[in-house]
């Protein structure tokens, strides 16, 4: 499957690592997807997450740094962590 979001506005984005992948904040679905170097994505983090329309990710190591502006709802803000696991 090709990556071809409809609707969605990314953002903000940010490589994990050295790697050509990404994870990219959707602004409007209140997701985050994985993008992978061919373009495939999955989403990783979303609102049952606590996502709110969320605006930067920023990747140190394993930890992934996203905030939740809620500027929509105006309901809880926050800074959502989460790590990264490479199933290996």
């Amino acid at each position: 499957m090709t990556w071809r979001p409809r609707r969605t506005g990314i953002d903000d984005f940010a490589f994990i690592g050295r790697s050509d992948r990404i994870l990219a904040a959707l602004d409007q679905t209140d997701q985050v997807a994985l993008v992978e170097s061919d373009g495939t994505h999955t989403i990783v983090l979303s609102a049952q997450d606590g996502l709110q329309n969320p605006t930067a990710v920023v990747v140190r190591g394993d930890a992934v740094y996203v905030t939740s502006a809620a500027y929509l709802t105006k309901r809880d803000p926050n800074l959502l962590t989460a790590r990264i696991h490479t199933g290996h």
